[in-house]
């Protein structure tokens, strides 16, 4: 059986919108400057909670916030100040390899502070190691979440519909129509928001590649297997599929990820294929009562086919040049304890990567465990993926995709290009 902290990858999966806020706790001077520590992260709900705890934990310290709501924006803007020695002390980055945020890269440039020292690094797992060091095997990040990617619904709009969740491929084409004849959208999907287009191809590979194959990137990496000839395939057509059965809403590539998520959570469209965590936005625009459950996405005619991807979701390192590294170090320790991740987690609608006795699954987060403990369950794609371009290439076609402007051929024609080009 696998352990739970063996799904240790995640690609670019973080709530993403459109504005970037700052903001702190009194004054730059409050406490002296060695009681101000500078974080930066993208979304800023959890981040937020497990700021005021510390703050709380830690009379006399400020934390001055930057919070930027859209992925893209964030890693270009972190990846700047990095470069031009102006980033804040802690921030929020990606496990593993897969962007230009994520651990792997940022820890082959130095830009991160060594933390194989702390107690809580000792207790780390080989398999949350791998997505926590750099290169030379020094672990420079702390894993905060763990997460999924599965069919997300609003439970009071899927009761009214009358319709059930669907639990085999069949049934998800099936339920598409249905709910087109009533008159409601059966997936909202944003596609205007580049990283939201990855989501469903990698919930249906997880059933059709990586579950019956866990070994089918190091086989691509051994040149012995492709994307293009692969189940990769028949992924991408049955994401074809879904769009030509009307299971989405109209135009996705102009819908970003706010929209998609007002739609959702209004109940105008019964559910989203997602990262779990995407609840928290969606409960901004829902009526006070309506709750969300999940279950994993049916790619296969089987139910016993059905494989969850599960993986780390946010971790957070120290800067190389941090102006004030103790209190950095002081901020990571709080997010490896129990309080710290119990929190985070909640606050984020994950559960934790470490332990933390505190944290009570609920219905969104207890189909996770079951998937994990049952064996049923498979890494994020991208996090073992040679380079940032695969991805990038990812998001792009698949946009390209729906407007009909390339096929799927092409589409794994790019990737399989791209996983073989230098990093």
């Amino acid at each position: 059986m696998k352990s739970f902290t063996a799904f240790t990858a995640a690609g670019c999966l973080a709530l993403a919108a459109t504005a970037c806020s700052t903001s702190g706790t009194g004054s730059a001077g409050a406490g002296g400057s060695g009681q101000v520590l500078t974080l930066a992260a993208a979304g800023q709900g959890p981040a937020k909670a497990a700021i005021e705890a510390f703050q709380k934990a830690n009379p006399g310290v400020v934390v001055k916030t930057t919070f930027t709501e859209d992925d893209a924006s964030y890693q270009q803007q972190i990846r700047t100040q990095l470069s031009s020695g102006t980033a804040p002390d802690v921030f929020r980055m990606w496990p593993g390899g897969g962007n230009t945020m994520a651990v792997r890269d940022l820890g082959k440039d130095g830009m991160l502070a060594d933390l194989s020292g702390e107690g809580w690094a000792a207790g780390l797992s080989a398999d949350l190691k791998a997505v926590t060091s750099d290169p030379a095997g020094k672990v420079v990040a702390v894993p905060v979440t763990v997460g999924a990617i599965g069919a997300v619904w609003n439970d009071q709009a899927l009761q009214a519909s009358g319709l059930a969740k669907p639990t085999t491929w069949p049934e998800v084409l099936r339920f598409c129509k249905d709910a087109k004849a009533k008159g409601v959208v059966p997936f909202a999907l944003g596609l205007k928001s580049a990283w939201v287009t990855q989501l469903v191809p990698y919930a249906l590979t997880a059933s059709l590649v990586y579950g019956p194959n866990p070994g089918f990137t190091q086989a691509q990496k051994d040149g012995k297997a492709t994307f293009a000839g692969s189940a990769w395939k028949q992924a991408l057509e049955q994401y074809v599929q879904m769009r030509d059965q009307g299971c989405f809403n109209d135009s996705p590539n102009g819908v970003g990820y706010d929209e998609q998520m007002r739609m959702f959570g209004q109940g105008k469209a019964l559910g989203v294929v997602h990262v779990l965590s995407a609840v928290q936005s969606a409960r901004e625009y829902a009526p006070d009562g309506t709750t969300f459950s999940m279950t994993p996405f049916p790619a296969t005619d089987s139910v016993a086919g059905t494989y969850l991807p599960v993986s780390v979701g946010i971790v957070y390192g120290v800067n190389a040049k941090a102006k004030n590294p103790d209190l950095a170090r002081r901020f990571i320790r709080f997010l490896a304890s129990p309080e710290g991740q119990a929190l985070y987690a909640t606050a984020s609608g994950s559960s934790p990567a470490l332990s933390a006795p505190g944290f009570r699954a609920d219905a969104l987060q207890q189909p996770v465990l079951d998937a994990v403990k049952a064996g049923r369950s498979t890494l994020y794609p991208d996090q073992a993926w040679p380079n940032p371009k695969v991805q990038q290439e990812h998001l792009t076609s698949i946009q390209e995709l729906f407007n009909g402007t390339v096929d799927v051929p092409a589409v794994l024609g790019r990737m399989d290009k791209a996983f073989t080009s230098a990093p």
